[in-house]
């Protein structure tokens, strides 16, 4: 596998790049990297650079020259923004890590009604994120925000979706409502419902707002299940759009 690290805008100038020194120290003592070896690197706002190593500084910063550059390799053309409910954090790092490989742009921990109760770090998530944004090659690194309410997570401009509810639209509305927030490149948010359900209040404010609602599965899935399932059926829908 190709090695894929970040790479900060103004350290590139002139077909040259450095790069700090935590990204150089895991290159170079974790990953092995010999000098002449070719890299990937992204600035994490949509810029992706094909590198070739020249040279390792005498601080252990690692130098070396741009072959090639791209714009939003490995990007969706439109915004997912997730809404996900708080759950325990040994499985929130996969549903994090799932999340990102699935292509979204935005992540909101929610504190909803049936939540687990419990204190949530910033930079732990944005750690996770950075990582598997590195996994699955990606060139936009998505935006962390700090824990929400739904309330205040809601967007009335975007195509809100909520996943898990019983009630649920046709598959043929759905499709017809994302090509439609495509079309007039709306942000799409998605809420996934936390394991023991929406409480009323929440089902109501759903309703209220005319979500767009959507079953992923009969059965009862796991919060990190859900996310690769919601996103898979939305990709695949996606495809059909192009």
């Amino acid at each position: 596998m190709s090695k894929f690290s970040f790479v900060d805008k103004k350290y590139i100038q002139n077909n040259k790049f450095f790069l700090d020194q935590d990204e150089s120290h895991h290159l170079i003592n974790v990953l092995r990297l010999k000098l002449d070896s070719h890299i990937w690197l992204t600035d994490g706002e949509g810029g992706t650079y094909y590198c070739k190593v020249d040279n390792f500084t005498d601080k252990n910063i690692v130098e070396g020259c741009v072959l090639d550059s791209y714009t939003n390799q490995n990007e969706l053309d439109y915004h997912i923004h997730l809404g996900l409910p708080i759950i325990k954090k040994s499985r929130m790092k996969i549903a994090i890590e799932k999340s990102v490989e699935s292509g979204i742009k935005e992540l909101t921990p929610l504190n909803l009604d049936r939540s687990i109760k419990s204190n949530i770090s910033l930079e732990k998530i944005e750690s996770i994120m950075r990582s598997a944004t590195k996994q699955s090659m990606r060139s936009i690194l998505p935006k962390t925000n700090p824990v929400s309410q739904l309330e205040d997570w809601y967007d009335p401009e975007a195509l809100n979706i909520a996943a898990s509810i019983e009630s649920v639209d046709t598959l043929t509305s759905f499709k017809d409502q994302i090509f439609e927030a495509v079309d007039r490149k709306k942000n799409i948010s998605i809420l996934l419902g936390p394991e023991g359900g929406f409480s009323s209040k929440e089902k109501e404010f759903i309703y209220d707002n005319k979500f767009l609602k959507v079953s992923v599965a009969k059965a009862v899935l796991r919060s990190e299940t859900a996310i690769v399932s919601i996103l898979s059926i939305l990709n695949e829908i996606m495809v059909q759009y192009e």
